[in-house]
């Protein structure tokens, strides 16, 4: 079908889902991993599509009010399996509130974890990596695809102390819950990255040489391993590692649509999804006084 015929008719849910999969295959995506279409009907007419990070009752809420048919999430909403679909899950509640709205929901992860632009992207890319590769391959570069992988590992244009890498991810990707880990005046030079839960990679940023792992979710005896062994820590969130990749995802839908004469309204979710708020404690203890 033309571009010039389906201006007359809306796009497909199916349409979209055949879309992400030409840009993100789910074949990529990891064997445990739960991607594609989750909730709704492939012949269903979308008009308007909105890309989150996460699917949560905000979300949902914004796509009410901006007329979006379909939720394109980077985090799968139904990632383990439902004994039943009721409220009493979170799962349950917001797969049911996304039905009862008529709103489709599909799932981009690890398949777009994993691309040749994908999550750890966007932080090489802020410390100007050089020499990139991924992390942790999954698959050779050949003549129609470039080298896929999870994470990201380069070499910093020159040498730094920890804390000038910690000070531009804190400030430009940004990420206000940033954890350091390390000799903060410690040189630096060689950078692994991995958006998201990275700390399974610890062993691979280690092999690959790393100084210093940028990651998110990072837990205390891991951390302590890592630090044992001499490899120093950012862990920036998770939130803020992938949030930060979601504009090229959105540039890319739009970009390749294209092609495919999908006409449906293409939108970045304006709702965070971070559950953590950054918290200052009162000058004065409980019970105390402040002082003047």
């Amino acid at each position: 079908m033309s571009a010039v015929h389906r201006e007359a008719a809306a796009d497909t849910v199916a349409d979209w889902v055949a879309l992400v999969d030409a840009c993100y295959p789910e074949r990529d995506a990891a064997d445990w991993d739960a991607t594609g279409l989750q909730v709704g009907d492939p012949s269903d007419p979308v008009r308007t599509v909105l890309v989150c990070l996460d699917v949560t009752a905000e979300t949902l809420a914004e796509a009410a009010a901006r007329g979006a048919d379909l939720l394109l999430a980077h985090h799968p909403l139904l990632f383990r399996p439902l004994g039943r679909l009721t409220p009493d899950s979170a799962a349950g509640r917001l797969a049911l509130a996304a039905a009862r709205q008529r709103t489709a929901v599909l799932a981009a992860h690890t398949n777009l974890d994993v691309a040749a632009a994908g999550t750890s992207d966007p932080v090489a890319d802020l410390l100007g990596l050089q020499g990139v590769t991924p992390l942790v391959p999954t698959g050779d570069a050949d003549a129609d695809r470039p080298a896929r992988g999870f994470g990201r590992v380069g070499d910093l244009p020159e040498a730094l102390p920890l804390r000038h890498v910690a000070d531009r991810i804190a400030l430009d990707l940004p990420a206000p819950h940033l954890r350091v880990a390390g000799d903060l005046d410690a040189v630096v030079r060689r950078v692994a990255v991995c958006g998201g839960a990275g700390d399974a990679f610890v062993d691979e940023a280690r092999a690959a040489g790393a100084d210093v792992y940028v990651t998110g979710d990072l837990r205390h005896h891991v951390a302590l391993d890592a630090r044992t062994q001499g490899l120093a820590l950012i862990d920036a969130g998770h939130h803020a590692t992938e949030a930060a990749a979601l504009p090229r995802l959105v540039d890319e839908l739009d970009r390749r649509r294209r092609g495919r004469g999908l006409v449906a309204r293409l939108l970045a979710s304006t709702s965070s999804t971070d559950p953590w708020a950054r918290y200052t404690p009162p000058v004065a203890g409980p019970g105390e006084e402040g002082t003047s």
